[in-house]
């Protein structure tokens, strides 16, 4: 008797959570993007939530939070409840913020639950024209000669930007000097006009000063070669063994949402994401989307952070 009725209350759990996901939305949906209006996380969250609107006929509304490398917005969303009417976009920086800063409030992984990761986006080895060098092995026998002297930008202490670098730094055995800038846009600025000798920028970021013959591309960060710069050697292949990065962009509920409306979010944004047109569009801004579930999404994570953390460990990184 006692088996059956677990049976039954195991049924009916099931069951109520597969008609709260399919009754959903019932009303609007914020998403939270922890970072300003126009940076490449807001970028991937609009393209999103614009179709989204469409396919579930409810408006989800873009609500930016920036500010802390995206711990701002990360703890605001963190206190809502776990209904699916709060979403938050992460990227890499936002969801391993916490370990920049000592006082912050939530745990990325304790409170938000994985839905889809919605893009990539690969790095790419960039170098001033003034930089004498054509290849990774140049550019690392010349930074040796020269130990100290060459300068990278990025988009801000604690940033992606540096981190990737600071990975390659390490990796490389070269002494790096950083300089941080206060977005990607002024730091892939400071590139093309020599005021620093490389940078790890997005496809995006860097083909415009590429093709002004401002910068050169020496490598790409992804394992193997990408489509997005099908003529670029990876890393690995330049000799530095192992090396792998990407930015990503997430969306995410908070922990304790239903699974079966994690897996209807995980469908429809599947769906738009998939699309030709959608596809076309994330490429022009140097992205890419591979289909993946939430509990895929989630092991990549689980892969992913613990990359980045040993980096802020091994660099002693701290912006407070």
């Amino acid at each position: 008797m006692y088996l059956m009725s677990l049976g039954f209350a195991v049924f009916f759990g099931i069951f109520a959570q597969h008609t709260v996901a399919q009754s959903y939305p019932s009303k609007s949906v914020r998403i939270i993007v922890p970072f300003p209006p126009g940076g490449p996380t807001d970028v991937v969250a609009r393209l999103v939530t614009t179709k989204l609107n469409e396919a579930l006929g409810q408006f989800f509304v873009i609500e930016n939070h920036g500010g802390a490398t995206g711990t701002i917005g990360s703890a605001l969303a963190a206190k809502s409840p776990p209904d699916g009417y709060t979403l938050i976009m992460h990227s890499t920086s936002s969801y391993i913020s916490k370990f920049l800063y000592r006082n912050v409030s939530y745990g990325p992984a304790r409170d938000f639950a994985p839905i889809i990761n919605c893009a990539t986006f690969p790095f790419l080895l960039t170098v001033h024209r003034s930089v004498p060098v054509k290849s990774v092995a140049e550019l690392i026998a010349f930074a040796r000669k020269h130990p100290g002297q060459l300068a990278y930008s990025s988009p801000g202490a604690g940033s992606a930007g540096q981190l990737v670098t600071e990975m390659f730094r390490s990796a490389a055995g070269l002494d790096l000097v950083h300089v941080p800038y206060k977005g990607a846009a002024p730091a892939a600025v400071a590139l093309s006009g020599g005021e620093v000798s490389l940078a790890f920028d997005s496809v995006s970021t860097a083909k415009l000063h590429v093709q002004q013959g401002r910068l050169r591309t020496l490598a790409v960060t992804t394992a193997k070669r990408t489509p997005l710069a099908p003529d670029m050697p990876t890393l690995q292949e330049s000799g530095i063994p192992g090396f792998e990065a990407y930015i990503w962009f997430g969306m995410f509920g908070l922990s304790g949402t239903p699974p079966a409306l994690l897996a209807r979010l995980n469908t429809e944004i599947g769906k738009i994401l998939a699309s030709a047109e959608m596809h076309d569009r994330l490429l022009a801004i140097g992205a890419e989307f591979t289909p993946n579930t939430p509990e895929q999404f989630a092991s990549f994570i689980a892969e992913d952070v613990p990359k980045w953390h040993k980096v802020i460990i091994d660099t002693g990184v701290r912006v407070d």
